[in-house]
């Protein structure tokens, strides 16, 4: 039996379901009134966390840097269109992180006034500088920066991004973010980091506009990428976060909903997703839709998950037409 790492959740913090904002919003009201004593030994538990995590990046960047080296040394055959590899490679370059940056202090004295990076939910990268997500991944960002007095930033390969996110649209429940010019401080920062350690220099992630379709159908094939449980996952230079890809099919469509027109939900998926805004897509790598929740029926082995389609949102559908790109 393998050791369990020490900042893994415990068997009872694994029985969680997607972070949902009205459940985290009432966290943080029934945590407030006693702030004192519990915040204070929270915080206390999370600063440890943070410093075992700071850690274990050196090692990790230690052995990206030798893979690195011995995949390049060895020659690699064509993918084939129709694989999971072909469209999971161009979502990894589309995925980004929504993440809350704040200040050490509320973790311990000693790390007051060094800034702390909390990936909180995804977007996916649609092209023209600017992301799509779904409203209940904005809403949990938002708790979240107000319950760590930090701001939110979107992150992708490694640069830094202020953004302006619209209001959720009310026919599909999805907000597109309007991407600011990277912060250059950081990114060359992280470019030392990678070239000090044998890596290649980063190249700015700047995908091109996503193509899409409003049109999923029951039986379809999706995927997506997500941070999920995988406690040994590599971070991709693409990602901030650590990403796991994972497949399933569409099992059927919601009723009309007042926020969506159209929602699908898939089959039971092979593991817990802890995230929500991130990309779900098809075998060839059309964009079909926002991971926005998950829900279990009663004779389910786990959970599936709940996806916002794009129909309704004035990006994907004119006067009533689909519109495609791509």
């Amino acid at each position: 039996m393998t050791k369990k790492p020490e900042d893994s959740p415990t068997s009872r913090q694994q029985l969680g379901i997607l972070l949902k904002p009205s459940n985290l919003v009432k966290t943080v009201g029934s945590i407030a009134p006693f702030s004192s004593p519990f915040v204070e030994m929270q915080n206390q538990l999370e600063g440890a966390k943070v410093d075992r995590r700071l850690t274990r990046v050196e090692g990790d960047l230690h052995s990206l840097s030798e893979r690195h080296k011995l995949e390049q040394s060895a020659s690699t055959a064509p993918l084939q269109v129709q694989d999971w590899p072909f469209s999971a490679s161009e979502y990894f370059r589309r995925s980004c992180d929504i993440a809350v940056v704040y200040d050490g202090g509320i973790h311990s004295k000693r790390q007051s006034g060094h800034e702390l990076i909390l990936p909180v939910c995804h977007a996916c990268l649609i092209g023209n500088n600017e992301a799509l997500t779904c409203k209940e991944a904005l809403q949990t960002a938002k708790a979240v920066a107000t319950y760590k007095h930090g701001r939110m930033v979107i992150i992708s390969g490694g640069a830094w991004h202020d953004f302006e996110a619209e209001e959720p649209d009310k026919l599909a429940g999805l907000s597109v973010c309007k991407l600011s010019p990277k912060d250059e401080k950081r990114w060359s920062e992280f470019s030392q980091i990678l070239t000090g350690h044998g890596l290649p220099a980063p190249v700015e992630n700047l995908p091109g506009v996503v193509r899409s379709s409003v049109m999923p159908w029951v039986g379809q094939e999706v995927a997506f990428l997500h941070s999920g449980e995988a406690e040994d996952a590599t971070i991709d230079l693409g990602s901030y976060s650590p990403l796991q890809f994972d497949s399933t099919t569409v099992s059927h469509f919601r009723r009309l909903e007042t926020d969506a027109v159209k929602t699908f939900v898939t089959g039971v998926l092979p593991g817990r997703v802890t995230r929500a805004g991130a990309g779900v897509f098809s075998r060839d790598g059309t964009l079909l839709g926002i991971f926005s929740d998950t829900e279990s029926l009663k004779s389910d082995a786990g959970r599936r998950g709940v996806v916002r389609s794009l129909l309704g949102h004035p990006r994907f559908t004119v006067l009533g037409k689909v519109s495609s790109s791509g």
